[in-house]
């Protein structure tokens, strides 16, 4: 991201600050700086020139011969420039002077015709990249004028690493960056210039409705009449093309403007195409759109558009359609300043393949209380411009998620501990209000409003609050001191071993994610969700009501994790090895224990796959750990999140060890209604406590083995246990080991009946199978499968 000092200062004195010093200290304490680029300075020796006369060069049909008024007398200059013409005011460098890209002017003679300096476009003097003709300039000024006391030329052109401001929304205008230099300085920061709109309270609502509110947080609207033939100014033009934006036209010019002054998008619509009204909604099939940029793209299944009655008119956040653009004639806007939801813009516009500078913002999670504050400001730089325009609506604000500020309580020697007797208390409660926050001192306890635009994904807990104020403070300015530690050797404990090895298993084997979350439950969350808990340890004097009974299951706060995530990624599995506490009443001694839990879901993926998917996730991890085999039986556990179909209990030897379960429909509706999800969980110290199986060694056959599959017939009320036992008791030499394969219940099969596949694994030690040997097998197994009740399919 591209910044300007001169638009920075707007904002905050910077006088006596050496620049240098300033992005040093700037990219310490705040973000990056990649670039810092003085311009102008090689414009030198330009003035103001009034072009008094223009005759055709007698040997050249592209070249003109003018005299020009340069304020210190009359210059021919010989011009090759399209739109010379008698009276305008351009830009003169004159003899001795420089202008972009080019070596010091002299006289010199163009086909034979002597030039006493240069006539120049605005792409010569480096503000611009249009070389179409000279830059004509509008104004009463007085010929020998130096151009830059008009223009603003000289400018320190600032290039910050984006992705030092992923967290930092508030960063990607001017007037949050002029807000952290003011912070580090000590310094005032400006207000912004803002509109009252009180002109418009009296005009009627404008029709705004939002179907999609998990997508947009806010819409804000305002339809702006009386609008004529605009110019946007020449320094508006230099700041958005030094910040690396083309100047287009006025109306675009000022919503680009706003972007890279306050971080907020917005767009402008031709209030005859929005004339129905605005409707804010998910495409619901694949659906044809022309953007601003004339490409026609085929948008995918849940994109969010801004829609007139009839048709889409914007793909919100990312771009308008060329149905609704300003045009020449456009007399009356309708002017949009929304908040949408960041990760679904930003996956919309990886799907459609179009990112754009808004939508590189609106996926940084934007501050929805900014929208009202744009349009004011927007609103006063159009009237800067044109100060007769009209009022057609209200400003209609359509709020569906709103945000508020976050309280954090924190005491000064809780910070101490940190970083050290070093900061007075005046002194850390002035860096916190010089970044906006509110703060409330009683004795050593500070009492903190975390300001919106710091809210949405940054400052959230009492370490932000700590590195709020180190920061600027200054991390150099922190005397290290070495901690007085004694240093002992690690014992050994394996259950932390036993931790590692699932963890390292789960992560690198299975391509899991592991999370950490808290121990007691988020009471608002699973009523929410509809989850039912019988916690009965009870905390005495917690933080907030809802987090007031400590945790008997995982499960809940894993859903939790399901439904932050299920935006963002398609599929996941998540786990963390945590601890439970239960008791039979609040008044019972608790009993503290250690669970696995792990979730997979997957809009992809089905819920039977997803099940099977953690059967054989822990059918490993037990094999691999303890060399033990787990039993699977019909689930008795009464937890309303388990499924009543589609879960079985888990237990080793009798004894019971956890569960598996695909999440209930009523609970998974709530979370997402199109990822599927199941669930494990099983107490660690019962996998702990299994005995480690003795690994037997068999020295392989020199000799080929057969492979073969046969598909049985069973009963529906049959386990796959009673059939898998079944065929163990079948005995033959030739019999090296058998497994499952597949279950099937579709169309095809006798009325009672589902079909179960199994492969067998034959072979023998002292010679190669014959078609007999097989034969004689498959005959023998056959045979004993029809005697106990399974005919082969």
């Amino acid at each position: 991201m591209k910044l300007s000092l001169n638009w920075l200062k707007d904002y905050v004195d910077l006088s006596g600050i050496d620049i240098k010093e300033l992005w040093y200290r700037f990219t310490m304490s705040t973000a990056e700086v990649e670039e810092v680029e003085f311009v102008g300075q090689d414009i030198q020796n330009v003035v103001v020139a009034k072009v008094l006369s223009v005759v055709p060069h007698p040997e050249s049909k592209k070249l003109k011969i003018t005299q020009v008024d340069s304020g210190d007398g009359i210059l021919q200059i010989v011009c090759g420039a399209p739109n010379v013409t008698e009276g305008i005011l351009v830009p003169l460098a004159k003899m001795g002077g420089s202008v972009k890209n080019m070596p010091k002017l002299g006289k010199v003679k163009l086909v034979g015709v002597e030039s006493f300096g240069m006539l120049c476009s605005a792409k010569e003097l480096g503000i611009s990249d249009d070389h179409g003709g000279l830059l004509v300039l509008e104004g009463d000024y007085a010929p020998g004028t130096d151009i830059k006391s008009i223009i603003d030329i000289d400018d320190v052109i600032i290039e910050i690493d984006n992705k030092s401001l992923t967290n930092r929304p508030d960063l990607w205008g001017h007037y949050g960056i002029a807000r952290e230099i003011a912070a580090i300085y000590g310094r005032e920061l400006k207000p912004m210039q803002l509109d009252d709109l009180k002109s418009a309270e009296d005009k009627p609502k404008l029709d705004i409705s939002v179907e999609d509110t998990e997508k947009c947080f806010r819409y804000s609207g305002l339809k702006i009449d009386g609008v004529k033939k605009l110019e946007t100014s020449m320094n508006m033009k230099v700041r958005l093309f030094y910040c690396g934006m083309r100047p287009i036209s006025p109306l675009v010019d000022l919503t680009n403007y706003l972007m890279l002054e306050m971080g907020q998008p917005m767009h402008a619509f031709d209030s005859r195409q929005v004339e129905s009204g605005i409707i804010v909604r998910a495409t619901k099939e694949p659906t044809l759109f022309k953007t601003l940029d004339g490409t026609e793209r085929k948008l995918p299944e849940d994109v969010l558009l801004i829609c007139n009655r009839e048709k889409p008119v914007a793909i919100a956040g990312i771009m308008g359609g060329e149905n609704s653009e300003v045009l020449e004639d456009t007399t009356s806007i309708l002017l949009e300043s929304a908040n949408f939801e960041g990760s679904s813009t930003r996956k919309s516009s990886t799907k459609i393949g179009l990112r754009t500078e808004a939508s590189a913002r609106y996926e940084k999670m934007l501050d929805p209380n900014m929208t009202v504050t744009a349009i004011q400001r927007f609103v006063k730089l159009l009237k800067d411009m044109q100060p007769d325009i009209q009022f057609a609506s209200a400003l209609t604000d359509v709020y569906c998620s709103k945000l508020e500020p976050i309280d954090i309580t924190i005491t000064k020697p809780y910070i101490d501990k940190y970083i050290g007797n070093t900061l007075t208390k005046e002194r850390m409660v002035d860096i916190l209000r010089a970044l906006e926050f509110k703060v409330d001192v009683e004795g050593d306890t500070f009492n903190i409003k975390v300001p919106t635009f710091r809210a949405t994904k940054d400052i959230t807990m009492k370490v932000d609050i700590i590195e709020e104020i180190t920061r600027i403070f200054g991390y150099d300015n922190i005397q290290p001191q070495t901690l007085d530690i004694a240093l002992k050797p690690l014992q050994y404990n394996e259950e932390r071993l036993t931790d590692h090895k699932i963890k390292e298993l789960l992560s690198e084997r299975f391509g899991a994610s592991e999370v950490n979350s808290y121990i007691w439950y988020d009471n608002t969350f699973n009523s929410r969700m509809g989850i039912e808990t019988d916690g009965q340890v009870k905390v005495l004097n917690p933080q907030a009501q809802d987090a007031n009974t400590l945790r008997d299951s995982m499960v809940p706060g894993m859903l939790a994790f399901a439904e932050k995530n299920e935006k963002s990624y398609e599929d996941f599995l998540l786990f963390e090895i945590g601890s439970v506490f239960r008791a039979a009443s609040p008044k019972d001694k608790c009993e503290q224990h250690k669970n696995l839990c792990i979730l997979a879901a997957s809009k992809v993926k089905s819920e039977d796959e997803l099940f099977y998917d953690l059967k054989g996730i822990i059918t490993f991890i037990a094999k691999a750990l303890k060399n033990a085999n787990l039993d699977f039986s019909v689930c008795t556990g009464g937890l309303n999140w388990v499924h009543p179909m589609k879960s079985v209990d888990i237990s080793t030897n009798g004894t019971p060890m956890g569960y598996i379960s695909v999440v209930h429909p009523m609970i998974k509706k709530n979370i997402a209604k199109k990822l599927n999800i199941a669930v494990l969980e099983i107490n660690r110290d019962v996998l702990q406590a299994i005995d480690t199986g003795v690994i037997k060694y068999k020295e392989p056959s020199r000799f080929p083995e057969v492979v073969l599959d046969y598909s049985f017939l069973v009963d529906n009320g049959v386990t796959f246990d009673r059939v898998n036992e079944d065929i163990g008791s079948f005995k033959s030499d030739l019999l090296n080991g058998f497994s499952f394969v597949t279950i099937y219940t579709g169309k095809g099969l006798p009325e009672g009946k589902k079909s179960m596949t199994f492969r067998f694994v034959i072979g023998s030690a002292e010679k190669t199978l014959s078609s007999d040997d097989i034969n004689a097998f498959a005959g023998s197994l056959i045979d004993y499968m029809n005697s106990v009740g399974y005919a082969l399919r």
